[in-house]
């Protein structure tokens, strides 16, 4: 019997520290850690019984990827700054949502060159290990993949530190892989877009990034039971509340978080 998982990231300390740039007390970050726990305790029960229900923490993830990396010897290029904080270099790439179609195309991340121009950026390492996070369906690993062997860039290896059965597979029909944790996903969900820190990518509008939050879509990108939608938007909406509220009494600028847009596609 194949068991599906329900697989939540924890990852708002690092997301606010490493990719939206804030200095987080020590203080702080245990009460970001707690409202992570009381979200969980919280979201969980509107998840189905028969479904294993597991939060990873984005700093074990973390660690377990640069303790893979340490043995090789080639550079290492990165898919994300929140889980790998020490590439050799990136490539900000994003799925970008468009809010009025729902349509999803593969893009550089806001105020970043083009993809084609980062890709051409990367010959001068030749041979490099490529990295991400993880996968879930593999195909955008697979399309960057393949912009890079265009620009006669070399990918010995790439090295996820999470990613399912199925992107796996079809990942290791083109590529040597190496994944450190495998799931049969129901579904897998990074924390910050839960709570509305970020979200699906719709780019920059009047200088400021703009992204759309998951409670906007709950049931297609996170796997949520029509009749658990409203319950389930309700809190994530009311811990973001409880977020952006300490973030702005402690004196963060909330600026950097990006600007939250309503999803108007089906």
């Amino acid at each position: 019997m194949v068991v599906f998982t329900y697989l939540v990231s924890r990852d708002l300390v690092e997301t606010l520290e490493r990719k939206v740039g804030f200095e987080l007390s020590k203080r702080t970050k245990r009460g970001v850690n707690g409202l992570e726990d009381r979200f969980l305790q919280e979201f969980w029960q509107y998840i189905p019984p028969n479904i294993c229900r597991l939060d990873i923490r984005a700093l074990n993830v973390s660690q377990q990827i640069q303790s893979a990396l340490s043995q090789y010897k080639f550079p290492v290029i990165s898919l994300d700054r929140v889980y790998v904080p020490n590439a050799q270099d990136y490539l900000e790439v994003t799925r970008q949502t468009n809010p009025q179609t729902g349509e999803v195309r593969i893009a550089e991340r806001p105020g970043s060159l083009p993809l084609k121009e980062q890709a051409k950026k990367m010959k001068k390492y030749k041979k490099i290990i490529l990295v991400d996070v993880g996968a879930f369906e593999g195909t955008t690993l697979l399309d960057i993949s393949n912009l890079l062997s265009k620009e006669g860039v070399e990918i010995e290896e790439i090295v996820l530190g999470i990613s399912s059965n199925d992107a796996n597979s079809r990942l290791k029909e083109a590529r040597k892989v190496t994944v450190l944790n495998l799931f049969n996903f129901y579904d897998w969900i990074e924390l910050r877009d839960l709570i509305g820190i970020d979200g699906r990518n719709t780019g920059i509008k009047n200088g400021r990034r703009e992204f759309i939050p998951y409670w906007e879509n709950l049931c297609k990108w996170a796997t949520i039971s029509p009749e658990n939608r409203e319950a389930v938007a309700k809190v994530c909406k009311r811990f973001n509340i409880q977020l952006v509220g300490r973030l702005w009494q402690e004196g963060y600028d909330l600026s950097k978080l990006g600007r939250p847009v309503k999803y108007i596609g089906k």
